[in-house]
């Protein structure tokens, strides 16, 4: 088919294939740190075909549709396979998926239009050029979640028990710092600056996988604009940058693997917030756990993926929701939880310094606390 990559998350082996020469070379930075060496029988085998204009009509698979039930509009299922059109919000991206024996094999068509029809998306592609390659790779990562990240963690929550959360994690003093919330409130920044404390070890930035309170990484690039970068000053100089341009004027990076690890035991749950005063508020366990899965509710990425799982447990029945909320109680219930709101005039010492104390039992140094 074309370009081939192979690797592992969290336990879960895959390949994936595309005939896209772009999207092939994104993935390989993009997945960098899950890359192995290929693998006879991955549990996940996924492969995406790019085509350029309108997608096709379901009427020329008629044959294999009619062999199956039409569960929703857009979602036929048949013996251990499923047809999704118009999958979720990407409505130009269709799937067929297989499962068989604990393997998972996801296929894709990708249709990438600017226009609703023919004419109009040709004609704004050649006068659009530079649109259209900013839409093009904006599109990259949600495929590469769509082929790659959803499906393994659809695996992992089938097979280990391991779900999704949107949160950044840091290992230090042999516990996992968790730093959770929704986007835009600096968890990236902190995370960057939390590993480079002495002896601390990055997991990853924007999911970890956790059951109850052991936690893996989900190994990305960390997305960094400039203000970021001038806020973590010499914090940022473990990181190594990743040759390819990302979009909203952010570059990306990676740790180096010394500085990384897999997975480990949490021992604190931070959420934190821009505020215009400094505070810390201790959170019982149903605040921290009601804080969590409505954070996870507000991320597209998540959203769309509980959407993927949904659909998916069509071929395999799971309760993966009910499951979800019983890991969820469980580490919120083990671990302590604050909330931490953080001023502009936060520096990075102190910020770190107080997440530390936070973990070792101690009260923050540098905000007050609220009763």
């Amino acid at each position: 088919m074309g370009a081939t990559l192979c690797g592992e998350l969290a336990g879960a082996s895959f390949r994936f294939e595309t005939d896209s020469r772009e999207l092939a070379d994104y993935a390989g930075h993009h997945l960098a740190p899950l890359r192995v060496d290929l693998q006879p029988t991955p549990a996940v085998t996924a492969s995406l075909r790019w085509h350029e204009g309108q997608p096709e009509p379901r009427a020329r698979m008629a044959s294999d549709l009619n062999r199956c039930s039409r569960v929703d509009r857009d979602l036929y299922v048949g013996d251990g396979c499923l047809y999704w059109f118009r999958v979720d919000d990407l409505r130009d991206l269709q799937i067929r998926a297989r499962w068989h024996a604990d393997q998972l094999e996801v296929e894709g068509d990708f249709y990438f239009r600017i226009g609703n029809g023919g004419w109009q998306d040709r004609l704004r592609k050649v006068l659009s050029p530079a649109q259209a390659a900013t839409l093009r790779l904006r599109r990259f990562t949600t495929l590469l979640y769509y082929l790659i990240y959803y499906p393994c963690w659809w695996w992992l929550e089938q097979m280990r028990d391991l779900h999704p959360v949107h949160a950044a994690g840091v290992q230090l003093n042999d516990k996992v710092i968790l730093l959770a919330g929704a986007s835009g409130v600096g968890k990236s920044t902190l995370a960057v600056a939390l590993a480079a404390h002495p002896g601390a070890r990055f997991l990853s930035d924007s999911f970890v996988l956790q059951s109850g309170d052991d936690v893996c990484a989900v190994p990305e690039p960390v997305l960094l604009d400039a203000w970021s970068r001038t806020w973590l000053g010499t914090a940022g100089e473990q990181l190594e940058r990743v040759d390819y341009p990302y979009v909203l004027g952010r570059s990306g990076y990676q740790f180096p693997r010394s500085r990384t690890v897999a997975g480990g035991r949490a021992g604190l749950l931070v959420f934190p917030r821009r505020a215009p005063e400094p505070y810390v508020r201790r959170l019982s366990p149903d605040q921290a756990h009601q804080r969590l899965s409505a954070a996870d509710m507000i991320i597209n990425d998540l959203r769309r993926y509980y959407a993927f799982a949904a659909v998916f447990e069509q071929l395999a029945a799971g309760g993966l929701v009910a499951h979800r909320e019983a890991n969820i109680a469980k580490l919120t219930t083990d671990i302590p939880s604050y909330d931490v709101g953080l001023t502009a005039t936060a520096t990075r010492d102190g910020v770190i310094e107080s997440i530390a104390d936070l973990l070792s039992g101690q009260h923050l140094r540098v905000v007050a606390q609220r009763p």
